[in-house]
């Protein structure tokens, strides 16, 4: 026993103040990691410093949105039912995500940021398989100030996905613009600039 406590008291000795602090950090992590009910946030919050590595691209030819996936049924949590098509005319960033997916909590603080500065000019579209009664608990739960659709009908053949998160960007005219498969900075420079230039453009047509 004494020999433990030497060790420890040594370890402790040769230790700076920081390193100490991140030992409890990653300790402290560790076991919200291993309890069930608090691994989902653990594991998002570990995540989230690391989003700036993974940017959005455009895809190298837009691809038109096919009327059947314009026709694509949507419904709220409040219950309202709209259609895809109902969203074109604006561009629309449209993120697949659930409450049990850490790269989708993550990247949700992206997502808050970019929506608050780009909501009235972009529509933004959260979607979930979710039961409509659990989202709404979590969504109130988390304050999350963000507009969350649930599909009536199947995913579209040309958004469809077998993981999660994935974001489409599509433009104004509903077209295709961006596909991208994990988390990444959605409020970074980049993401902006994108915006922007669709805005512009948008603006540009709508005053010939």
């Amino acid at each position: 026993m004494e020999f433990i406590k030497n060790y420890f008291r040594n370890l402790l000795s040769r230790k700076s103040k920081l390193s100490l602090a991140l030992d409890v950090i990653i300790v402290v992590l560790a076991i919200f990691i291993m309890v069930p009910q608090t691994r989902k946030s653990a594991i998002a919050l570990v995540l989230r410093p690391t989003v700036f590595v993974y940017q959005p691209s455009l895809l190298k030819q837009p691809i038109p949105l096919f009327t059947s996936s314009l026709d694509w049924r949507l419904r709220t949590l409040g219950g309202d039912t709209c259609t895809l098509a109902d969203f074109v005319g604006k561009p629309i960033v449209l993120n697949y995500w659930a409450s049990w997916c850490a790269p989708c909590l993550a990247e949700m603080g992206q997502f808050r940021s970019l929506y608050a500065d780009y909501g009235d000019k972009v529509n933004f579209l959260f979607i979930t398989n979710e039961k409509r009664t659990d989202m709404a608990k979590f969504v109130k739960k988390k304050n999350l100030d963000l507009p969350v659709y649930l599909p009536i009908k199947r995913y579209p053949e040309q958004l469809s996905t077998s993981t999660l998160p994935v974001t489409f960007l599509i433009d104004a005219e509903g077209n295709i613009l961006m596909r991208k498969s994990g988390m990444a900075q959605w409020n970074g420079q980049k993401m902006r600039h994108i915006l922007d230039a669709m805005l512009t453009k948008t603006q540009t047509e709508n005053a010939d």
